[in-house]
């Protein structure tokens, strides 16, 4: 067992837990009680939320295969860039936009994940 992917099979689940219920609550359901939008990117953007549900179960999936030996490490690499990646591009957006790191937290949980994966790929 590689316990550093073990921990970003953790992070990830957690994340996707985070994810769904504060999500739900705090994006998903005003996203869809927002009377001014038009139907079509309104319902485009809660499809991406589902994704996104979708994808950070599948992180943690990936890790978790990967930390048991029941997958290559090239998931476990797949799954550590993509965290990495999502990592910073929530930075980007964040300083492009000028947003408040405070009400876009995600970087604090994919960067752990991404950092946990490349100690586990690396040991």
């Amino acid at each position: 067992m590689n316990l550093w992917l073990a921990a970003a099979a953790a992070i990830a689940a957690a994340t996707t837990l985070i994810h769904a219920w504060l999500g739900g609550r705090e994006v998903a359901s005003p996203l869809l009680a927002a009377e001014r939008l038009r139907t079509v990117p309104k319902y485009t953007m809660y499809y991406c939320w589902h994704l996104v549900t979708i994808v950070l179960a599948g992180l943690a999936l990936a890790f978790a295969l990967a930390a048991s030996g029941h997958a290559s490490r090239d998931l476990a690499t797949s799954a550590t860039v993509g965290a990495g990646l999502f990592a910073l591009w929530n930075l980007a957006m964040i300083g492009r936009f000028r947003l408040r790191l405070t009400h876009f937290p995600q970087w604090a949980l994919f960067a752990p994940m991404a950092a946990c994966g490349a100690l586990g790929l690396w040991w």
